[in-house]
């Protein structure tokens, strides 16, 4: 009979969630969900829902704000705050849904340190769309440390510009700790990433297609990054160059695929003006002749066993 005529000495009390729901969000309360802290907030965009405005908390996800500035102005620091941006059929070679057809397209500032920006895309590889405003704008600046953007096609519809630009702003704020992950970028877009003095980064699993000219850019002259790890993501025929990290230090760099013009002149992998760089692991659409082309190395840099189509390289370019 199990426990038939037993009886507790105290009350049985369920204890409270670790990480309580959020009122009217199902599944808020669970570990797996959106919450990183027990105090964060999820905050919901999705300028396609009717009715949706930024006059509203914007935390129910069928009460949306309008814009993801309007989700910003709300984040706190370091509280664990979550912006989720609803799905869009902006996609230009997509067949289109007339109810969800506009992409994100904002030039967002991010000066509250901690916050996640997810594109909420469970049926998609390429994400949501974000397009610039402006033509050669960027479409998200980072100002802030711990900063996460993840899920969004980053698409420049003719206007150009750069996705993404994370950079120091003088004595603080930093954007270090930047983690930028599944993302897209496109034939219209000028650069993917650009990154001014940024440590601690992680750029990991986004594609870069065939960018008007860097994939991931930090620029001549500037600040450099350092302590980053760059793996794992795929350029395709980036116009100038698909990784160009200038006068950066102690950065591994391992695991990428660059499928592009050979004959370019360090349109591959570019570590000049730097040092103590790992790269390694990465695979190249060029002969072991035309790797010195191809790539550049910064001052005592080591490269390891990166692939060419004819053979693992055994020294740096």
């Amino acid at each position: 009979m199990g426990g038939d005529g037993v009886h507790l000495p105290l009350p049985l009390v369920r204890q409270p969630h670790v990480l309580p729901g959020q009122y009217g969000v199902p599944g808020t309360d669970e570990r797996t969900g959106l919450r990183t802290h027990p105090t964060g907030a999820v905050f919901y965009v999705d300028p396609n829902y009717p009715g949706a405005s930024d006059n509203r908390d914007g935390t129910l996800p069928t009460d949306p704000l309008l814009t993801v500035a309007a989700a910003l102005a709300r984040c706190q620091a370091f509280r664990g705050d979550t912006i989720v941006v609803g799905a869009n059929d902006a996609w230009p070679e997509g067949a289109g849904n007339s109810d969800y057809l506009a992409p994100i397209q904002e030039a967002v500032v991010v000066t509250v340190p901690g916050v996640r920006i997810v594109g909420a895309h469970p049926s998609s590889p390429v994400g949501v769309v974000w397009t610039p405003p402006a033509t050669g704008g960027p479409c998200i600046t980072v100002y802030a440390l711990d900063t996460l953007i993840e899920g969004f096609a980053f698409v420049g519809e003719n206007t150009g510009g750069t996705a993404i630009y994370a950079l120091w702003g003088g004595v603080i704020p930093h954007a270090d700790n930047l983690v930028v992950r599944h993302c897209y970028f496109d034939d219209d877009i000028d650069i993917g990433i650009q990154m001014e003095f940024v440590w601690a980064a992680d750029i990991h699993d986004n594609v870069f297609e065939r960018c008007d000219a860097y994939g991931i850019y930090v620029a001549h002259g500037g600040s450099g990054i350092d302590h980053c790890r760059i793996h794992d993501n795929f350029f395709q025929n980036v116009v100038t160059c698909a990784m160009f990290l200038d006068e950066s230090d102690d950065n591994d760099v391992f695991g990428n695929h660059i499928l592009g013009n050979p004959a370019g002149a360090g349109n591959m992998i570019d570590t000049h003006g730097g040092g103590n760089n790992l790269v390694h692991h990465n695979t190249l659409s060029c002969s072991k002749a035309q790797y010195a082309v191809t790539c550049l190395d910064g001052a005592v840099d080591a490269w390891i066993q990166n692939y060419c189509i004819d053979g693992p390289t055994v020294a740096n370019p």
